[in-house]
């Protein structure tokens, strides 16, 4: 059974919203019951919005997260909350993309992440980002079983 001492967010009730300052320490996790196997957790964000720090005009997207977790796995509604908290926060889409890999890694360092954001066309130039972080205790072999998990994976989404 998982450990659900640790998380705050989910089931409170009590629920705090911020929309600017999106920090790590938002993220909860929970242990992954499965750490002897590589497997894959897709997230999907596709109300994403930041602003640009230029304008602070809003931009909207979608941010699609691919991970094999090692000894742990976010928690969904603490990543929302996370994800909100880009709204009133200016920066380039690329560094949104790049940010949410290094701040999932740092809390839950999983065996591969992959960040991609596809973000709604803007003065007709569509941007979209993609952010890989891989352990570098990931063995050749477990690299390419997640990769073809993740090929697999990439198909059936295309139908």
């Amino acid at each position: 059974m998982s450990d659900t001492s640790k998380l705050t967010s989910l089931g409170s009730g009590a629920t705090v919203y911020r929309y600017d300052q999106p920090d790590a320490a938002m993220l909860e996790l929970f242990d992954n019951q499965h750490p002897a196997t590589p497997w894959v957790v897709e997230l999907e964000c596709t109300e994403f919005t930041s602003l640009c720090p230029m304008t602070r005009q809003p931009d909207f997207g979608r941010i699609l997260i691919h991970y094999a977790p090692s000894e742990l796995c976010v928690e969904s509604k603490s990543l929302k909350l996370y994800l909100g908290a880009y709204r009133n926060h200016g920066a380039f889409h690329e560094d949104c993309v790049n940010r949410i890999a290094d701040d999932l890694v740092e809390r839950i360092a999983p065996r591969y992440l992959r960040v991609f954001g596809d973000f709604n066309v803007r003065g007709g130039i569509a941007i979209k980002p993609l952010a890989l972080r891989v352990s570098p205790a990931l063995t050749g072999p477990e690299r390419a079983e997640i990769l073809e998990m993740l090929s697999h994976h990439d198909a059936l989404r295309r139908g």
